[in-house]
């Protein structure tokens, strides 16, 4: 994903390696009781103490930060302009549109082709694959669309990151809907 610089004055977003760094400094600084023969056990279990206290520390950061991005996904969906949104709504929305967020996608989108290819052997996925295989020019063009230089708007990338990651996707769930549909409304709703 996209780096978390603040480019938006006063806006904090939670850093998972930051917020773990000075627990990891910590577990390094108990290593070097491993230099005293009394200390070396203290000194191991000090530093696997914070080495696990860093792990849950930044896990938890990571769990704020993607409970920011779902609700600032939300307010994308209904602001799709954003420009009067706060700046944790501009900042997602950057984050979206950048390269590094519109290549993961295309790579998603060609792991869903592939996995609706009828010469590969049925699996555990829950893809709809004969429904897939019969858009797969529609998720070509979604596929095309992510990796062309041509801007793309916030809003159509959250509505094409729940098409491709989310159960009730009409590319996973019989009762969701019609795939073609939701797709024309992905590639629609991507144009600036």
């Amino acid at each position: 994903m996209a780096t978390h610089a603040n480019r938006f004055g006063t806006l904090e977003l939670p850093r998972p390696g930051r917020a773990a760094l000075p627990l990891v400094a910590l577990a390094v600084v108990a290593l070097f009781l491993e230099a005293d023969p009394h200390l070396r056990l203290a000194g191991v279990a000090a530093a696997a103490c914070f080495v696990f206290a860093a792990v849950v520390r930044a896990e938890r950061a990571q769990t704020e930060l993607r409970a920011v991005r779902r609700t600032a996904d939300r307010l994308i969906l209904v602001d799709a302009h954003g420009a009067e949104g706060s700046d944790i709504v501009r900042w997602r929305m950057l984050e979206l549109v950048a390269p590094d967020s519109r290549q993961g996608l295309a790579r998603e989108l060609e792991r869903t082709l592939r996995g609706s290819d009828p010469a590969r052997l049925p699996s555990a996925s829950p893809l709809r694959r004969g429904l897939a295989r019969r858009h797969r020019e529609l998720l070509r063009r979604l596929e095309e669309r992510m990796l062309d230089d041509r801007p793309v708007t916030a809003r159509g990338v959250v509505l094409l990151r729940r098409l491709l990651r989310e159960p009730g996707s009409p590319l996973y769930d019989d009762h969701a809907g019609d795939l073609s549909r939701a797709i024309t409304t992905v590639l629609a709703e991507l144009q600036p």
